[in-house]
């Protein structure tokens, strides 16, 4: 880790390890959970726990990916958490997407035999658990490469499968999923989600998959391209991103209306407060440059809150509102802890960061969602130093 220094002459390597197990623990008691009478032992991460679902949802893609990175990483103090990677594993695998069997279906539910089914007969994929689920099989290549599993050979296949299933090759955009391309007559083929622009994933994918390296690249200079037209307009001074992005003529803006969730698509809302830790991962694990945009986001931050992390809001305008505007509720922590993460690229501003690193541990495990929780152990897991890139 680049810039977590501050933590570890406040609090020391060992109390931060010590955090963040005990953490991991507590994350794990509540939400994993073991299908048995199976063939094989199957496990997945109950994300509906906190907030339970009117038709029964489970677990879903995005909640497995997550699992799928911070169970290898853990693996250093969890002699267990290699198990649940495969269980995780083999969950996935048992739950492929209608539209390319490489991919996961987004949800599942429980039926009213108690058996847990795809949420509908036609269940798609959601790009950024599939893009998780890749990396993580990276990740696994590296650790455990004497295993029966060809991680890799494993993690190639889905990369194939996202590179045909959910990149549009008109503008080399990442689409929502699979269905975008699956289904003929829709309007999401010029939908993009600010939270998918993952570089440092993609810059993973670009290593391992040569058959479509350039194609890989181009989706680079497309996420680049989108960011930097949004930094002219509604994000000059501060730095958000937006849920989502349309094309309009031949560029991509933010939507004023809802396309796909709210009514704050175009704001940035519960998909884009993980713009912070996605886009600064390239500078804290490839040493990259300090993208522009999370200079210019860290430094609104810090202003709009008066440097007091619960001030952080659970939304602000872009779209529909004077952009920078709050209309969300202070300290969930879906939205403080992605800051924890843009604040490690910065060399100073040591007692923000820590004062960000206090608020999450202030906060119980019971007063938060899934979302809340998982957001703030893979924070805690990068601002002690123990995140693990696949090479």
């Amino acid at each position: 880790m680049i810039y977590n220094k501050a933590l570890i002459n406040k609090f020391s390597q060992k109390v931060l390890n010590k955090e963040l197990i005990s953490f991991y623990n507590q994350w794990k008691n509540r939400y994993l959970r073991v299908i048995k009478n199976n063939n094989s032992t199957l496990e997945y991460l109950f994300y509906t726990l906190d907030q339970p679902m009117t038709n029964n949802a489970v677990t879903c893609s995005e909640a497995m990916g997550y699992g799928m990175i911070i169970f290898p990483i853990m693996s250093k103090f969890d002699s267990s958490a290699k198990k649940h990677f495969i269980n995780l594993y083999n969950y996935i695998k048992t739950y492929p997407s209608f539209y390319n069997k490489n991919l996961m279906a987004w949800q599942q539910i429980k039926d009213s035999n108690n058996n847990i089914i795809n949420s509908e007969p036609r269940t798609s994929s959601a790009t950024d658990g599939d893009m998780d689920i890749s990396y993580s099989l990276l990740i696994a290549n590296k650790l455990w490469k004497d295993d029966n599993i060809d991680y890799r050979a494993e993690a190639l296949i889905r990369i194939n499968a996202l590179m045909k299933s959910c990149v549009n090759k008109t503008d080399y955009i990442l689409t929502l999923g699979d269905w975008v391309e699956g289904i003929e007559n829709n309007n999401f083929k010029s939908v993009t989600r600010s939270s998918d622009f993952m570089i440092y994933i993609i810059k993973e994918f670009i290593k391992v998959d040569s058959l479509n390296k350039n194609n890989w690249i181009l989706v680079i200079k497309k996420i680049n391209s989108i960011i930097n037209n949004q930094l002219k307009n509604q994000s000059k001074f501060n730095g958000l991103m937006p849920d989502f992005f349309i094309k309009d003529k031949n560029t991509f803006i933010p939507p004023k209306t809802k396309i796909l969730e709210s009514i704050h698509d175009g704001d940035y809302f519960y998909n884009s407060c993980r713009v912070p830790f996605r886009y600064s991962m390239d500078t804290l694990i490839n040493n990259a440059p300090i993208p522009n945009q999370i200079n210019i986001l860290n430094r609104w931050i810090k202003k709009s809150t008066n440097l007091i992390p619960r001030n952080i809001k659970s939304g602000y305008y872009l779209a529909n509102g004077i952009p920078g505007n709050a209309f969300g509720v202070a300290n969930d922590l879906s939205f403080v802890a992605p800051f924890l993460i843009s604040s490690l690229v910065e060399k100073n501003d040591n007692s923000w960061k820590i004062e960000l690193f206090k608020t999450l541990l202030e906060k119980n495990i019971t007063n938060c969602t899934f979302y809340e929780n998982t957001l703030k152990l893979i924070a805690m897991i990068i601002c002690t130093g123990n995140w693990i890139s696949p090479s």
